[in-house]
């Protein structure tokens, strides 16, 4: 279960290329999270902990991510509309609940990012017309980016790479990338709970509380069950 908390923070991880890539200076990154359109797509995102790829599904106010770790799949549920995120276990068939701010806290504090940016040009990706801009992001404790992002005429993050510094000198590359967009009306039911499943709501504990309550919960579940 220890290896599924760890796969926990990794999922949440998995949000920061993008959000640390969107083109909106000193606006919040957790706002940045909500195209005004809908859209499917394969994703891959890299960095020095791995490379991940999976599906996201997404429409205004709703977000949802599938993945593959080495501890099993994993799905994080985006409620930009309910202000929840649900970190959840397909093959336990579990859930957990958080809040918008606690799921920045577990990134890293990517809820403070301020974005600027500088358009480049405009180019294509896989057959998709997109614009390219140069990127700096800063976020708390001196982490910051720099990189090339590129985005289709709906605003969507098609491709992002550069470096990221985490505010104690240490740095690696990263990159995420979609293929097989599809824009377009996604169902509702890719954004509901499933039913069934065992749900932990951990939307009222504090964001600095967050981590303790999930490894409490890890132990309590038991190692013999994922």
């Amino acid at each position: 279960m220890l290896r599924w908390l760890s796969s926990i923070v990794v999922a949440v991880g998995l949000l920061a290329p993008a959000l640390l890539s969107r083109p909106a200076a000193a606006e919040k990154a957790l706002d940045l999270l909500d195209v005004p359109v809908s859209y499917s797509a394969d994703f891959m995102v890299s960095s020095d902990k791995g490379t991940y790829h999976g599906t996201v599904w997404h429409a205004p106010g709703r977000e949802r991510r599938d993945f593959g770790t080495q501890g099993g799949g994993q799905t994080v549920l985006l409620r930009r509309d309910t202000d929840s995120a649900y970190l959840m276990k397909p093959s336990g068939r579990w859930y957990v609940g958080l809040g918008f701010q606690a799921v920045g806290a577990l990134a890293g504090g990517i809820d403070s990012l301020t974005v600027e940016r500088q358009k480049l040009r405009d180019e294509t990706l896989g057959g998709i017309r997109a614009a390219r801009y140069k990127v700096t992001a800063a976020g708390p404790n001196g982490s910051r980016f720099d990189g090339d992002a590129w985005f289709t005429k709906e605003g969507i993050l098609l491709r992002a790479e550069g470096t990221l510094e985490d505010g104690k000198g240490r740095s690696s590359e990263v990159a995420t990338a979609l293929s097989n967009l599809k824009v377009g009306k996604v169902e509702e039911r890719m954004f509901e709970l499933p039913a069934g499943w065992l749900g932990m709501d951990l939307r009222s504990v504090p964001p600095e509380r967050i981590a303790q309550a999930l490894a409490g919960i890890m132990a309590m579940q038991g190692s013999g069950r994922q």
